[in-house]
Protein backbone atom coordinates (compact mmCIF):
# COMPACT_ATOMS: atom_id res chain seq x y z
CA UNK A 1 0.00 0.00 0.00
CA UNK A 2 1.19 3.54 -0.79
CA UNK A 3 2.21 5.52 2.25
CA UNK A 4 2.98 9.24 2.18
CA UNK A 5 5.56 11.03 4.33
CA UNK A 6 4.08 14.48 4.86
CA UNK A 7 6.47 17.22 6.01
CA UNK A 8 5.16 20.64 7.04
CA UNK A 9 4.22 23.03 9.87
CA UNK A 10 1.63 21.95 12.42
CA UNK A 11 -0.38 24.00 14.93
CA UNK A 12 1.53 25.81 17.67
CA UNK A 13 1.20 23.56 20.73
CA UNK A 14 2.08 26.30 23.24
CA UNK A 15 -0.12 29.03 21.76
CA UNK A 16 -2.90 27.77 19.43
CA UNK A 17 -3.99 31.35 18.70
CA UNK A 18 -0.59 32.03 17.11
CA UNK A 19 -1.56 30.74 13.71
CA UNK A 20 -0.51 31.63 10.20
CA UNK A 21 -1.85 30.81 6.78
CA UNK A 22 0.67 28.07 6.04
CA UNK A 23 -0.25 26.24 9.26
CA UNK A 24 -3.94 26.46 8.39
CA UNK A 25 -3.24 25.07 4.90
CA UNK A 26 -1.11 22.19 6.12
CA UNK A 27 -3.64 21.31 8.82
CA UNK A 28 -6.39 21.39 6.19
CA UNK A 29 -4.47 18.94 3.99
CA UNK A 30 -4.01 16.56 6.93
CA UNK A 31 -7.75 16.72 7.61
CA UNK A 32 -8.61 15.94 3.96
CA UNK A 33 -6.15 13.04 3.75
CA UNK A 34 -7.77 11.54 6.85
CA UNK A 35 -11.20 11.89 5.22
CA UNK A 36 -9.94 10.13 2.09
CA UNK A 37 -8.30 7.29 4.08
CA UNK A 38 -4.84 8.09 2.72
CA UNK A 39 -2.14 6.45 4.83
CA UNK A 40 0.51 8.96 5.89
CA UNK A 41 2.97 10.03 8.57
CA UNK A 42 3.59 13.68 9.53
CA UNK A 43 6.88 15.34 10.40
CA UNK A 44 6.25 18.74 12.02
CA UNK A 45 8.44 21.61 10.74
CA UNK A 46 7.00 24.29 13.05
CA UNK A 47 10.16 25.28 14.97
CA UNK A 48 8.09 26.68 17.85
CA UNK A 49 6.95 23.16 18.71
CA UNK A 50 10.57 22.26 19.59
CA UNK A 51 12.79 23.53 22.42
CA UNK A 52 14.96 25.56 20.02
CA UNK A 53 15.71 25.88 16.29
CA UNK A 54 18.81 23.68 16.37
CA UNK A 55 16.91 20.87 18.08
CA UNK A 56 14.07 21.39 15.59
CA UNK A 57 16.28 20.90 12.53
CA UNK A 58 18.13 17.92 14.04
CA UNK A 59 14.82 16.30 14.98
CA UNK A 60 13.33 16.88 11.52
CA UNK A 61 16.38 15.38 9.80
CA UNK A 62 16.43 12.35 12.12
CA UNK A 63 12.69 11.74 11.78
CA UNK A 64 13.01 11.97 8.02
CA UNK A 65 15.83 9.40 7.89
CA UNK A 66 13.81 7.07 10.12
CA UNK A 67 10.53 7.30 8.20
CA UNK A 68 11.60 7.72 4.58
CA UNK A 69 12.58 4.05 4.21
CA UNK A 70 9.02 2.83 4.83
CA UNK A 71 7.19 5.45 2.75
CA UNK A 72 6.72 5.55 -1.00
CA UNK A 73 6.15 9.29 -1.49
CA UNK A 74 7.74 12.25 0.30
CA UNK A 75 5.70 15.47 0.24
CA UNK A 76 7.34 18.65 1.59
CA UNK A 77 5.13 21.68 2.23
CA UNK A 78 7.08 24.77 3.15
CA UNK A 79 8.41 28.29 2.77
CA UNK A 80 11.46 29.58 0.90
CA UNK A 81 13.55 28.96 4.02
CA UNK A 82 12.37 25.34 4.11
CA UNK A 83 13.32 24.98 0.45
CA UNK A 84 16.83 26.13 1.30
CA UNK A 85 17.45 24.38 4.65
CA UNK A 86 15.37 21.20 4.33
CA UNK A 87 14.58 20.38 0.73
CA UNK A 88 18.13 19.77 -0.63
CA UNK A 89 18.67 17.07 2.00
CA UNK A 90 15.15 15.66 1.66
CA UNK A 91 15.24 15.56 -2.15
CA UNK A 92 18.75 14.03 -2.27
CA UNK A 93 17.98 11.22 0.19
CA UNK A 94 14.58 10.55 -1.36
CA UNK A 95 16.03 10.13 -4.83
CA UNK A 96 18.92 7.96 -3.56
CA UNK A 97 16.31 5.65 -2.00
CA UNK A 98 14.19 5.72 -5.17
CA UNK A 99 11.29 7.50 -3.45
CA UNK A 100 9.01 9.90 -5.28
CA UNK A 101 9.13 13.43 -3.92
CA UNK A 102 6.88 16.47 -4.36
CA UNK A 103 7.39 20.03 -3.19
CA UNK A 104 4.67 22.52 -2.36
CA UNK A 105 5.72 26.14 -1.94
CA UNK A 106 3.59 28.41 0.24
CA UNK A 107 3.23 32.18 -0.39
CA UNK A 108 3.55 34.18 -3.56
CA UNK A 109 6.98 35.83 -3.72
CA UNK A 110 9.31 32.90 -4.43
CA UNK A 111 10.21 34.29 -7.87
CA UNK A 112 11.53 37.43 -6.16
CA UNK A 113 13.36 35.36 -3.53
CA UNK A 114 15.01 33.31 -6.26
CA UNK A 115 15.95 36.32 -8.39
CA UNK A 116 17.49 38.16 -5.42
CA UNK A 117 19.48 35.16 -4.14
CA UNK A 118 23.22 34.67 -4.57
CA UNK A 119 24.70 32.09 -6.96
CA UNK A 120 24.99 29.34 -4.34
CA UNK A 121 21.42 29.72 -3.08
CA UNK A 122 20.13 29.77 -6.66
CA UNK A 123 22.02 26.53 -7.29
CA UNK A 124 20.27 24.80 -4.36
CA UNK A 125 16.86 26.12 -5.43
CA UNK A 126 17.39 24.92 -9.00
CA UNK A 127 18.61 21.54 -7.77
CA UNK A 128 15.53 20.82 -5.67
CA UNK A 129 13.09 22.12 -8.26
CA UNK A 130 14.65 20.14 -11.12
CA UNK A 131 15.21 16.94 -9.11
CA UNK A 132 11.78 16.81 -7.47
CA UNK A 133 9.24 14.66 -9.31
CA UNK A 134 6.56 17.33 -9.10
CA UNK A 135 6.28 20.91 -7.80
CA UNK A 136 3.28 22.90 -6.63
CA UNK A 137 2.95 26.67 -6.26
CA UNK A 138 0.24 28.80 -4.69
CA UNK A 139 -0.14 31.29 -7.53
CA UNK A 140 -0.47 30.89 -11.28
CA UNK A 141 2.27 33.44 -11.97
CA UNK A 142 4.71 31.32 -9.93
CA UNK A 143 3.70 28.21 -11.87
CA UNK A 144 4.41 30.05 -15.11
CA UNK A 145 7.80 31.28 -13.86
CA UNK A 146 9.08 27.97 -12.43
CA UNK A 147 7.99 25.78 -15.33
CA UNK A 148 11.45 26.59 -16.71
CA UNK A 149 12.97 24.21 -14.14
CA UNK A 150 10.46 21.38 -14.15
CA UNK A 151 7.63 20.66 -16.59
CA UNK A 152 5.74 18.91 -13.77
CA UNK A 153 4.87 22.20 -12.08
CA UNK A 154 1.27 22.82 -11.08
CA UNK A 155 -1.10 25.15 -9.25
CA UNK A 156 -2.11 24.26 -5.68
CA UNK A 157 -3.80 27.42 -4.38
CA UNK A 158 -4.65 28.47 -0.89
CA UNK A 159 -7.82 26.54 0.03
CA UNK A 160 -10.59 26.42 2.61
CA UNK A 161 -13.46 24.11 3.56
CA UNK A 162 -17.02 24.57 2.38
CA UNK A 163 -19.31 26.11 5.00
CA UNK A 164 -23.01 26.67 5.56
CA UNK A 165 -22.40 30.09 7.10
CA UNK A 166 -23.40 33.13 5.07
CA UNK A 167 -23.30 36.88 5.57
CA UNK A 168 -26.40 38.89 6.40
CA UNK A 169 -28.49 40.27 3.53
CA UNK A 170 -28.75 43.62 5.30
CA UNK A 171 -25.93 46.13 4.74
CA UNK A 172 -24.93 47.63 8.09
CA UNK A 173 -21.64 49.26 7.05
CA UNK A 174 -19.59 46.97 9.25
CA UNK A 175 -16.04 46.39 8.01
CA UNK A 176 -13.61 43.76 9.27
CA UNK A 177 -9.86 43.19 9.04
CA UNK A 178 -8.45 39.79 10.05
CA UNK A 179 -4.72 39.15 9.99
CA UNK A 180 -1.47 40.16 11.61
CA UNK A 181 -1.79 43.71 12.94
CA UNK A 182 1.36 44.92 11.20
CA UNK A 183 2.55 47.69 8.91
CA UNK A 184 2.84 45.19 6.04
CA UNK A 185 -0.89 44.49 6.22
CA UNK A 186 -1.75 48.12 5.52
CA UNK A 187 -3.04 48.91 9.00
CA UNK A 188 -1.83 52.53 8.74
CA UNK A 189 -4.02 52.97 5.66
CA UNK A 190 -7.04 51.63 7.54
CA UNK A 191 -6.35 53.92 10.50
CA UNK A 192 -5.99 57.09 8.44
CA UNK A 193 -9.04 56.29 6.29
CA UNK A 194 -11.12 55.57 9.39
CA UNK A 195 -10.93 59.18 10.54
CA UNK A 196 -12.35 60.36 7.21
CA UNK A 197 -15.48 58.24 7.74
CA UNK A 198 -18.59 58.99 9.74
CA UNK A 199 -18.68 57.58 13.26
CA UNK A 200 -21.59 55.26 12.50
CA UNK A 201 -19.34 53.11 10.28
CA UNK A 202 -17.80 50.21 12.20
CA UNK A 203 -14.24 49.03 11.54
CA UNK A 204 -13.07 46.11 13.68
CA UNK A 205 -9.53 44.69 13.64
CA UNK A 206 -8.76 41.09 14.65
CA UNK A 207 -5.29 39.58 14.90
CA UNK A 208 -1.99 39.39 16.71
CA UNK A 209 -0.42 42.77 17.48
CA UNK A 210 3.02 43.08 15.87
CA UNK A 211 3.85 46.72 15.08
CA UNK A 212 1.16 48.23 17.32
CA UNK A 213 -0.20 48.28 20.86
CA UNK A 214 -3.85 48.71 21.83
CA UNK A 215 -3.14 52.35 22.71
CA UNK A 216 -2.17 53.10 19.10
CA UNK A 217 -5.85 52.87 18.09
CA UNK A 218 -7.21 55.36 20.64
CA UNK A 219 -7.35 58.32 18.23
CA UNK A 220 -8.89 56.44 15.32
CA UNK A 221 -12.38 55.28 14.37
CA UNK A 222 -11.46 51.59 14.75
CA UNK A 223 -11.87 48.89 17.37
CA UNK A 224 -9.21 46.30 18.16
CA UNK A 225 -11.01 43.05 19.06
CA UNK A 226 -8.07 40.75 19.84
CA UNK A 227 -6.99 37.50 18.18
CA UNK A 228 -9.18 34.71 16.83
CA UNK A 229 -8.66 30.96 16.90
CA UNK A 230 -8.98 29.37 13.46
CA UNK A 231 -12.38 27.92 14.37
CA UNK A 232 -13.74 31.38 15.19
CA UNK A 233 -12.82 33.13 11.93
CA UNK A 234 -15.81 32.31 9.71
CA UNK A 235 -18.45 32.83 12.38
CA UNK A 236 -16.91 36.20 13.21
CA UNK A 237 -16.61 37.24 9.55
CA UNK A 238 -20.25 36.35 8.90
CA UNK A 239 -21.32 39.19 11.22
CA UNK A 240 -19.73 41.83 8.97
CA UNK A 241 -20.43 43.32 5.53
CA UNK A 242 -17.01 43.79 3.89
CA UNK A 243 -13.49 42.45 4.37
CA UNK A 244 -10.66 45.02 4.36
CA UNK A 245 -7.21 43.89 3.25
CA UNK A 246 -5.04 46.83 2.11
CA UNK A 247 -1.82 44.79 2.40
CA UNK A 248 1.53 45.84 0.96
CA UNK A 249 2.51 42.24 0.11
CA UNK A 250 0.47 39.04 -0.32
CA UNK A 251 0.37 35.77 -2.20
CA UNK A 252 -3.12 34.24 -2.14
CA UNK A 253 -4.48 35.47 1.21
CA UNK A 254 -6.46 32.75 2.98
CA UNK A 255 -8.73 35.37 4.50
CA UNK A 256 -10.00 36.27 1.00
CA UNK A 257 -10.91 32.64 0.35
CA UNK A 258 -12.70 32.54 3.70
CA UNK A 259 -14.58 35.65 2.59
CA UNK A 260 -15.54 33.88 -0.66
CA UNK A 261 -16.87 30.89 1.28
CA UNK A 262 -19.49 32.99 3.10
CA UNK A 263 -20.16 35.55 0.37
CA UNK A 264 -18.34 38.48 1.95
CA UNK A 265 -17.42 41.36 -0.41
CA UNK A 266 -13.81 42.50 -0.38
CA UNK A 267 -11.80 45.72 -0.51
CA UNK A 268 -8.14 44.87 -1.03
CA UNK A 269 -4.88 46.07 -2.51
CA UNK A 270 -4.17 45.71 -6.21
CA UNK A 271 -1.44 43.06 -5.87
CA UNK A 272 -0.52 40.37 -8.39
CA UNK A 273 -1.78 37.45 -6.32
CA UNK A 274 -5.00 39.16 -5.27
CA UNK A 275 -5.73 40.20 -8.87
CA UNK A 276 -5.51 36.52 -9.85
CA UNK A 277 -8.03 35.57 -7.18
CA UNK A 278 -10.78 38.14 -7.35
CA UNK A 279 -13.10 39.55 -10.01
CA UNK A 280 -14.28 43.15 -10.28
CA UNK A 281 -17.77 41.92 -9.36
CA UNK A 282 -16.77 40.69 -5.88
CA UNK A 283 -13.98 43.09 -4.93
CA UNK A 284 -12.87 46.70 -5.11
CA UNK A 285 -9.10 46.93 -5.57
CA UNK A 286 -7.04 49.95 -4.54
CA UNK A 287 -3.38 50.94 -4.78
CA UNK A 288 -1.02 50.40 -1.85
CA UNK A 289 -1.00 53.10 0.86
CA UNK A 290 -3.84 54.99 -0.85
CA UNK A 291 -5.90 56.36 2.04
CA UNK A 292 -8.36 58.27 -0.14
CA UNK A 293 -8.94 55.25 -2.40
CA UNK A 294 -9.77 53.11 0.64
CA UNK A 295 -12.14 55.77 1.91
CA UNK A 296 -13.82 56.06 -1.50
CA UNK A 297 -14.18 52.28 -1.78
CA UNK A 298 -15.77 52.00 1.64
CA UNK A 299 -18.38 54.71 1.02
CA UNK A 300 -19.09 53.32 -2.47
CA UNK A 301 -20.61 50.09 -1.13
CA UNK A 302 -24.37 50.66 -1.14
CA UNK A 303 -27.19 48.09 -1.03
CA UNK A 304 -27.14 47.37 -4.78
CA UNK A 305 -23.37 46.99 -5.01
CA UNK A 306 -23.27 44.99 -1.79
CA UNK A 307 -25.71 42.32 -3.03
CA UNK A 308 -23.97 42.02 -6.41
CA UNK A 309 -20.60 41.60 -4.69
CA UNK A 310 -22.01 38.99 -2.29
CA UNK A 311 -23.30 36.81 -5.13
CA UNK A 312 -20.02 37.02 -7.05
CA UNK A 313 -17.95 36.33 -3.93
CA UNK A 314 -19.73 33.02 -3.33
CA UNK A 315 -19.26 31.96 -6.96
CA UNK A 316 -15.49 32.57 -6.70
CA UNK A 317 -15.13 30.03 -3.90
CA UNK A 318 -15.47 26.82 -5.92
CA UNK A 319 -11.94 26.91 -7.33
CA UNK A 320 -10.51 27.27 -3.82
CA UNK A 321 -12.61 24.56 -2.14
CA UNK A 322 -10.23 22.24 -0.29
CA UNK A 323 -11.76 18.86 -1.19
CA UNK A 324 -11.56 19.64 -4.90
CA UNK A 325 -7.97 20.84 -4.78
CA UNK A 326 -6.80 18.00 -2.51
CA UNK A 327 -8.15 15.43 -4.97
CA UNK A 328 -6.36 17.20 -7.82
CA UNK A 329 -3.14 17.21 -5.77
CA UNK A 330 -3.43 13.48 -5.13
CA UNK A 331 -4.10 12.76 -8.82
CA UNK A 332 -1.01 14.74 -9.81
CA UNK A 333 1.27 12.77 -7.46
CA UNK A 334 -0.21 9.43 -8.53
CA UNK A 335 -2.67 8.57 -5.75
Amino acid sequence: MKKMLLIGPMMNKKNPSKIGGIIVLFDNLIEKLHELDIEFTVIDTNKENYSNKLIAFLSIYIQFLFFVVTHSHVSLHGTAKDYLLLSPFIVLISKLLNKKVSLRKFAGNFNEVYQNSNILVKFFFRYVLKTSDINFFETRYLVKYFLQFNKNTFWFPNVRNKTNLKTDDILRKKFIFIGTISKEKGIDTILEASNLLSKDIVIDLYGTLVDYTKNNFDNYNVNYRGSLLSGQVLETMSKYDVLLLPSLREGYPGVIIEAFSIGLPIIATRLKGIEEMVSSECAILIDKNDINALYDAMITVDDEIYHKMKKSSISQFQQFESSNQTKLFLQKIGY
